[in-house]
């Protein structure tokens, strides 16, 4: 069902919305900016933070009316835990960094908005450091973790009337898979100049 799914998403608005996409030049390409609300769901009981806010730049192109493929690399802010009392102390901070690949399918409204979905694979680094120290003991460590997973998504995209500028929001789904982040949905809103 997912391949099918999958399938049909690529394969559909090519045969639709004749007519809408009144550019001529097929081969756009662009670069952008995102700024994302990630909401993680870990594997375990944490009083970390579930929300990391992330930037991403990313590099693409509109190879056709209704199809896209754009390079992507982003960086998450920290989730910082502290716990200070008269015996011990903990600090505990978490954060990711991650690169990849997205496909896109256009599904154009109108001349200047569109609904998208996207299927990538990225490589999601998540690092976790942490610190304890009691009168017996100091363990301080840093770990790291690679973790290649898939990503899906869906959006609006709005151009601008000079043609060269695009606004988007877009939703992902992220199953990282992590030792402490199972999966990531992540909100965000973007910009593109396109050349």
């Amino acid at each position: 069902m997912k391949k099918f799914l999958f399938a049909f998403s690529l394969l559909f608005p090519f045969s639709s919305f004749a007519g809408i996409y009144t550019n001529t030049n097929n081969f756009r390409p662009y670069v952008g900016i995102d700024f994302g609300l990630n909401i993680a769901d870990y594997t375990v009981e944490t009083k970390l933070d579930d929300q990391y806010y992330s930037a991403t730049i990313n590099a693409g192109a509109r190879i056709a009316r209704n199809f896209g493929v754009e390079l992507f690399f982003s960086h998450s802010s920290a989730n910082d835990l502290e716990y200070i009392s008269t015996v011990d102390a903990l600090n505990h901070e978490i954060y990711y960094m991650a690169y990849g690949f997205d496909v896109f399918a256009y599904y154009p409204i109108n001349q200047d908005f569109d609904f998208f979905t996207s299927f990538g694979v990225g490589n999601y680094k998540v690092y976790n450091k942490y610190e304890y120290i009691s009168p017996f003991e100091e363990i301080s460590a840093t770990e790291s973790e690679n973790n290649v997973t898939t990503r899906f998504g869906i959006g609006v995209m709005y151009t601008l009337p000079n043609d060269n500028v695009s606004m988007m929001l877009q939703y992902q789904y992220i199953p990282i898979n992590d030792v402490l982040i199972n999966t990531m949905s992540e909100f965000s809103v973007g910009a593109r100049y396109i050349f």
